[in-house]
């Protein structure tokens, strides 16, 4: 059987590679992204929000995806959602500067006012050191310090010189201080995470009742960006607590989880 020419093994070969340069585009969103970038910065602010829903729906979630829709949403005026999607790129970025100041910016401009209840000031301690990173981010820290301790344990199985040994020791009993400190945080995060379930009201008016019920006693109303606690959740409706220690029913209609 005659073997195929050179030219066409060639050109066999770059159809091969241009398929898998389309593949790769295909799925690469950094052509969408720099087309939001564009269209962002036109003041197109509700074509680029598309497009990063767009990607959020293909499954590329990440903290700047949701950063950035949030900041479209905030231009838009849309206050409840640009919150929502601060919120979640919370979950991913932790305490991000830039992050916690649009998200600040957000709160001032929607109706209400929520004062959480006091808090014993050794918890509010760790609270907030914990949320200085994500879940993910205190995960990252914990394996890099994992790979530290045992870089130092080869190190001390392959020295013999007296004092890089001390040095090496030292190094290690601070590395597994540190690694008991993340661990912990690490762990209260995710415990916290795990057990909240949180949501933003996407309405610009939601009225919480003493029952499951429409007909129910009103208590309260939420208006659009509000934060609450989803406590239980019952045909259409969840049992919410508020930071301030409110209660009553919402209906599921009326919020988004983070």
């Amino acid at each position: 059987m005659k073997r195929p020419s050179m030219p066409f093994r060639c050109a066999l070969l770059i159809a091969g590679l241009l398929t898998i340069a389309l593949v790769a585009a295909a799925q690469n969103p950094q052509g969408d992204l720099g087309a939001a970038e564009k269209l962002y910065r036109s003041g197109d602010y509700q074509g680029a929000a598309d497009v990063y829903q767009n990607l959020l729906r293909q499954g590329w979630a990440n903290g700047e995806l949701y950063y950035n829709l949030g900041n479209c949403f905030f231009k838009t005026g849309r206050y409840g959602q640009a919150i929502l999607n601060y919120e979640r790129a919370r979950l991913f970025l932790g305490k991000d500067p830039d992050l916690e100041i649009n998200l600040k910016l957000a709160n001032l401009r929607i109706f209400d006012r929520i004062e959480p209840l006091p808090r014993v000031f050794f918890i509010k301690i760790v609270e907030s050191v914990g949320g200085w990173f994500s879940v993910r981010r205190w995960g990252t820290f914990l394996i890099a310090i994992e790979w530290l301790l045992l870089a130092c344990l080869v190190a001390l199985h392959l020295l013999r010189d007296p004092k890089a040994r001390k040095l090496f020791v030292g190094g290690f009993f601070v590395l597994a201080t540190a690694m008991i400190i993340a661990g912990g945080f690490f762990w209260l995060e995710k415990i916290s995470q795990d057990r909240r379930t949180e949501a933003i009201v996407l309405v610009n008016k939601a009225d919480v009742r003493s029952a499951p019920e429409a007909g129910a006693t009103e208590l309260f109303t939420l208006h659009d960006g509000a934060k609450l606690t989803v406590l239980r959740e019952v045909s259409g409706w969840a049992e919410i607590r508020l930071a301030d220690g409110k209660q009553g029913w919402l209906q599921l209609t009326a919020f988004e989880e983070i």
